[in-house]
């Protein structure tokens, strides 16, 4: 039981860091799209990719002091809410603005997979089975990327920019 749930537990943060990345990406595979559409040049497109690293990176602050304090699978599971919603609206959205808002909740929201990410293995694994455990999701902090660049051309070519961000959030 205890292995089965260790298995469990890792196979849901390597997905979950997977999506984590994944969706982060999208705007760089959008980019050429997105631009055209809203007329952005490439100052304004700065402006957003650089908007998520910057609440990403201060609220990891947050995110490891809420992890500390609370239940962590609510506090990841909040997170992952706010980052799938956000990603999800950036393919509805209407302006440059409400973009850059939604890409700095989407830094707020991502800002909890790896400190919930340490705490969980932290707590599931013993010391000498977590470098295996890291490897894989840290593997998949790889296979994200890749992935969004692979689904996202798929999906813009057939559906639109849109649709990418609506099917990964």
């Amino acid at each position: 039981v205890v292995r089965s749930r260790r298995v469990i537990v890792l196979s849901l943060l390597v997905v979950a860091v997977g999506i984590n990345y994944l969706d982060r990406g999208s705007l760089s595979v959008a980019k050429p799209a997105a631009a055209r559409e809203f007329g952005l040049d490439n100052a304004h497109m700065g402006l957003l990719f650089s908007s998520f690293f910057w609440s990403y990176a201060v609220f990891q602050l947050v995110s490891g002091w809420l992890v500390d304090r609370h239940d962590v699978k609510w506090v990841y599971a909040t997170g992952f809410l706010v980052w799938s919603l956000a990603t999800a609206a950036m393919g509805v959205v209407s302006g440059f603005g409400v973009f850059m808002v939604l890409r700095l909740l989407l830094g707020m929201g991502e800002s909890v997979a790896y400190p919930a990410t340490s705490r969980l293995l932290a707590a599931s694994f013993q010391e000498e089975q977590r470098g295996l455990a890291n490897s894989l999701v840290d593997a998949a902090s790889k296979i994200g990327p890749a992935l969004s660049t692979l689904i996202g051309g798929l999906v813009i070519a057939h559906y639109g920019w849109r649709m990418l961000f609506l099917v990964v959030g």
